[in-house]
């Protein structure tokens, strides 16, 4: 494998309201992925190379053996990647992790295989010394001629270079079994590997005791916490789709057309609203400040991080555990997503600022608003 050919490679990067992994396709509309990265989620978000984001619907899972399997809502043009049929990998064999670490973009890191059948929590597992981080779960361990050996599911936290992957026999007969799949949605029975669809008491193959084994945990999402509510009922409100917008635990982040938009709680107090919008020019900066720290964007305000103009709203906790008071934050969090649309165009074109590196050019560009 060559760090240049991989940008054609059908890997993406899974979004939940979680945390964020890695996923590669088993075909054009079927992607693989760790259990732990999209439970207890039912629909995700696939992020594409050009950052548009796309839904997905989990329809198998394996907590067991920490496998799922997301349904695409469209098909994707991308490589798909083979899968191995060879079983035995030795010790000290070359081996490749693609993936999104720390939510970088798609990166290739190599090692070798430490150990091809290392016995941890009573289950075997690929043992390497590649470099795996937060963001790697999901992602394919490949061989050298680039077939699928391995997914990569997790490290030791208390060691470097000690990761590990589920074997290929346990991704082929996975796969194998979705594909012969008619039901919606299901989960498999740890102990005997039955495809249980709904939430029974016992396992109608093996007898296990579900409720044991709290199985029924992922057949329902649960009730979203009140920040998530509130934040999500908000954006909704502005049209945007909070499952496309969901970057991790009270994380969302996506596109109001040209300005990025992030929120996050930053504290146990506040919540936090901010778009990075442009950077200041050469020329009108006294009318550029002037503008900017006006009274008249409030509740809004503008600041500097760096060289690059910000737009910021702060809501405090307190008010967002109010749910009598969530319809007139609604309508101030749907000003604020329209306003940073707005107001990087208004820098760019009125006070002479550059975009910020952030900014999507392509719809600066369709409204005439980048320059040259």
């Amino acid at each position: 494998m060559d760090a240049m050919d991989i940008e054609g490679v059908g890997v993406f990067q899974v979004y939940t309201g979680a945390g964020t992994g890695s996923g590669f396709l088993i075909g054009d509309r079927h992607l693989v992925t760790n259990c732990h990265v999209v439970a207890p989620y039912h629909t995700v978000a696939v992020e594409l190379r050009d950052k548009t984001r796309i839904k997905g619907r989990v329809r198998r899972i394996h907590p067991k053996r920490d496998l799922a399997v997301v349904e695409l809502d469209r098909a994707l043009e991308a490589a798909v990647l083979e899968l191995s049929e060879v079983d035995e990998l030795r010790a000290k064999q070359p081996i490749h992790i693609l993936g999104f670490p720390v939510g970088l973009p798609l990166s290739l890191t190599e090692g070798v295989v430490s150990h091809p059948h290392q016995l941890l929590d009573g289950q075997r597992f690929v043992q390497t010394d590649a470099a795996i981080n937060p963001g790697n779960s999901g992602g394919p361990m490949l061989d050298e001629a680039g077939h699928i050996v391995a997914v990569t599911t997790c490290k030791l936290r208390s060691a470097d270079m000690v990761g590990f992957g589920i074997p290929g026999k346990d991704l082929r007969r996975f796969v194998q079994a979705f594909r012969a799949q008619s039901a919606d949605f299901g989960v498999e029975c740890p102990a005997c590997e039955l495809l249980l669809e709904r939430p029974d008491r016992y396992c109608d193959g093996c007898g296990s005791d579900l409720d044991y084994l709290d199985l029924g945990s992922y057949f329902e999402e649960p009730e979203p916490h009140p920040v998530v509510a509130f934040v999500e009922g908000s954006l909704q409100k502005a049209g945007v789709d909070p499952i496309l917008a969901r970057h991790g635990e009270h994380n969302w982040s996506f596109y109001s057309g040209s300005a990025p938009i992030k929120i996050w709680s930053c504290c146990s107090e506040h919540m936090s609203f901010s778009s990075p919008l442009a950077q200041p020019g050469k020329r009108q900066l006294a009318d550029l400040f002037r503008f900017l720290l006006s009274e008249q964007h409030a509740p809004f305000a503008f600041d500097l991080d760096g060289n690059v103009i910000r737009l910021n709203l702060t809501v405090h906790m307190s008010d967002v555990f109010s749910p009598s008071e969530h319809e007139d934050l609604g309508d101030v969090v749907a000003r604020f997503v329209a306003a940073a649309d707005a107001f990087d165009d208004r820098l760019i074109e009125d006070y002479g600022c550059e975009p910020a590196p952030e900014t999507q050019l392509s719809f600066l560009k369709d409204r005439g608003g980048a320059r040259a």
